[in-house]
């Protein structure tokens, strides 16, 4: 009989495809893109039990106009500052499902050093039926990104 391979598996994520989230070792974003970091979470959670029915960037088309549709498949993934940060959440789905949102929460510069203005860009979403699977999701992603 052969032996299933653990090798490839994120720390955290057993052969059977339960997670440990205590356990899970989180994805390195250091200088990759959007893509890239799609990716890489892609294949982490095709290898568990909470593969999501489908993930994809926020922008599906990587249409230009990033204000309406999110960043592009080529922006760099955030860098965060003092006060930015990758925000994960889960919401209802227009028609059936839960959706779960990965979006960039950032700072806008202001003149006024004491008014604050917040940008969030969406970076990434990903579809589930049911909503206990859309919260282990949202916490797994959350682990793997190093995210709030």
């Amino acid at each position: 009989m052969p032996q299933p391979i653990t090798a490839a598996l994120p720390m955290g994520v057993s052969a059977s495809g339960a997670v440990d989230l205590k356990a899970v070792a989180r994805l390195d974003t250091q200088g990759k893109t959007v893509n890239q970091v799609f990716s890489d979470l892609t294949r982490v959670l095709c290898k568990t039990d909470v593969e999501p029915e489908w993930l994809c960037p926020a922008n599906m088309l990587d249409d230009a106009n990033e204000a309406v549709y999110g960043a592009r498949h080529s922006r760099p993934w955030p860098e965060l500052f003092s006060q930015d940060r990758v925000s994960v959440s889960v919401c209802t789905g227009n028609s059936e499902g839960w959706i779960i949102h990965v979006d960039w929460i950032g700072r806008r510069p202001l003149h006024d050093a004491i008014e604050r203005s917040y940008i969030v860009t969406p970076l990434l979403r990903a579809k589930v039926f049911s909503s206990d699977h859309a919260w282990t999701l949202a916490r797994v992603i959350a682990r793997l990104l190093d995210a709030a």
